[in-house]
């Protein structure tokens, strides 16, 4: 008995474990299901997520638009028969493509393209054009009345509307959108008939919000215009200072605008703020303090530096310190603005072109190429260091008349590759003129083609797009500012092509003695070069 009662007191904690394991067994049912419905909210939820960004990656393929890169031909003509030409070339994107467009002005002479009649003109009138970079088609054509004086595009403030182009023609002050090409104002020029450029560009004078310019004549009289509306704005200001033959705009490392004088006895300059109060205007513009220790009480003029026989001031690209290079009948100077201290000057002879700006070496300050006429139509082609002046790489070329300026596009490896025109001495001939590519990092040997471009008006190397497509333009035919026979002529011809296209075409010139170095060699490294669209 007892034996049967301890079995049985024994099985009772026996049973409660059963029950409790009873009880466990239950829970972990129903645990497993809560497992399973969550797993199935999940999956559902990755399912929606994964549904949305599918509708979020097509609608982004095929509802919105991708940005489409200009498709550009590589070489183009543009061709006007019975016209005559200027030298001016211009590039700004019209047709907002982000590519570049062609601006250019002709004359021209054909009744049966119905330009001047269309506008009531006589023939021959001036047309303004603006074609597209990618293929050569116009753009929008602006008939003027003759006859031609300049043309500047990029002038901000014209019309309130951006930049566009400014014509001086006829006894008129043109404006003239470069998107569309519609006149935005014309006005009188009778007080600036002789006014030369460039433009001086100028903050808003007269408080209608838009940017504003005035232009200098030589008399010397200077008078500000209004960019909105091409009105006449303040008084016309008498600019002290005799024999001025040129001028340039200028900013100091401050900010500070100024007016230079290129002068028979050398160059000056003049605050444009004290300009702009002459005219009665009021302005928000500064004065370089150093300067203006130095100027004349009663005139207002800085003499910058003495210099016999001046030629030409051009202000240097992308220094740091704002600095002049200074041209006269004898030598070619560097003018450290902020000391008026010539850094370097190297004797020249009579200089063929304007010089050109470009990184031949390492050391970051834009260099100078320069063309020398040494007589017997042969020009001596220097690359001076922009630091100290000496020669880096020379070269002696036949030339014609006119001679085209050299160009410079740059690269991402810091350096410019030049492009210039010539002959070399193999190639006497008149029937075909030759163009130069120049590598910097292989200036033993030039590429040269045999380029049948005659009668050069106007000749310019940039990019039709940023940092993409180096490409050179080549404006040929009868010159409008001579005389010209209708029907006596060759066509006017703008020719674009890309400058890597030139290399196929090319054979090599070696310009020194070193053999080391093949044609082969030199045409991959043009192939190479990637292209910057930063200034100088």
């Amino acid at each position: 008995m007892s034996y049967t009662s301890e079995r049985g007191l024994e099985a009772e904690p026996l049973k409660g474990e059963v029950a409790e394991g009873g009880v466990s067994k239950e829970k972990s049912c129903t645990e497993k299901l809560g497992v399973s419905r969550l797993n199935g909210w999940r999956t559902a939820a990755f399912l929606l997520s994964l549904f949305v960004c599918l509708v979020v990656v097509f609608a982004f393929s095929f509802i919105l638009p991708c940005p489409v890169r200009p498709q550009y031909l590589s070489t183009w003509n543009h061709t006007l028969s019975d016209a005559a030409t200027y030298d001016f070339l211009a590039v700004e994107d019209a047709n907002e493509d982000k590519a570049m467009d062609v601006f250019f002005i002709y004359k021209d002479a054909a009744a049966s393209r119905n330009t001047c009649l269309s506008q009531n003109l006589s023939i021959p009138c001036l047309v303004l054009t603006a074609v597209d970079g990618t293929d050569g088609k116009t753009l929008w054509e602006r008939p003027l009345a003759a006859e031609f004086d300049w043309l500047e595009c990029g002038v901000k403030g014209l019309g309130l509307q951006g930049t566009g182009c400014l014509v001086a023609h006829a006894d008129n002050l043109t404006a003239i959108d470069k998107k569309t090409g519609v006149v935005r104002w014309q006005r009188s020029r009778s007080t600036v008939l002789n006014g030369n450029l460039p433009l001086i560009t100028s903050p808003d004078l007269n408080a209608d919000k838009a940017e504003d310019f005035a232009i200098l004549s030589y008399n010397p009289e200077l008078v500000f215009f209004s960019g909105k509306s091409g009105d006449q704005i303040g008084s016309e200001v008498h600019v002290d200072g005799s024999g001025v033959f040129g001028h340039q705009q200028f900013k100091t490392a401050s900010g500070a605008p100024y007016l230079l004088l290129l002068t028979k006895s050398g160059l000056y300059a003049v605050s444009l703020r004290r300009l702009a109060a002459l005219a009665g205007l009021e302005s928000v513009l500064k004065d370089e303090k150093s300067w203006e220790e130095k100027s004349d009480t009663h005139t207002g003029l800085i003499s910058l530096y003495q210099f016999d026989s001046l030629k030409r001031v051009m202000v240097v690209p992308g220094s740091s310190s704002p600095s002049l290079l200074v041209q006269t009948d004898s030598s070619v100077s560097l003018l450290h603005t902020d000391k008026l201290k010539i850094a370097w000057s190297t004797n020249t002879s009579a200089l063929l072109s304007v010089p050109t700006f470009g990184h031949f070496d390492k050391d970051g300050i834009p260099d100078i190429m320069i063309e020398e006429d040494v007589g017997n139509k042969t020009k001596r082609v220097l690359v001076l260091s922009g630091s100290s002046g000496v020669v880096l790489w020379e070269m002696n070329l036949l030339f014609w008349t006119p001679n085209p300026r050299p160009a410079s596009v740059l690269t991402l490896n810091t350096y410019s590759v030049f492009m210039l025109w010539g002959q070399s001495p193999g190639n006497q001939t008149n029937e075909m003129h030759s163009s130069f590519l120049l590598h910097p990092r292989l200036s033993q040997l030039l590429l040269e083609r045999r380029n049948p471009a005659q009668d050069i008006v106007s000749f310019k190397a940039m990019l039709l797009e940023r940092g993409r497509h180096a490409c050179y333009l080549v404006l040929t035919g009868p010159d409008g500012r001579q005389r010209v026979e209708p029907g006596e002529t060759e066509p006017v011809i703008l020719t674009k092509r890309k400058i890597k296209d030139d290399v196929s075409e090319s054979v090599a010139l070696r310009v020194s003695a070193d053999e080391s170095i093949t044609e082969d060699e030199v045409k991959q490294e043009f192939y190479r070069l990637r292209f910057s669209d930063k200034l100088l």
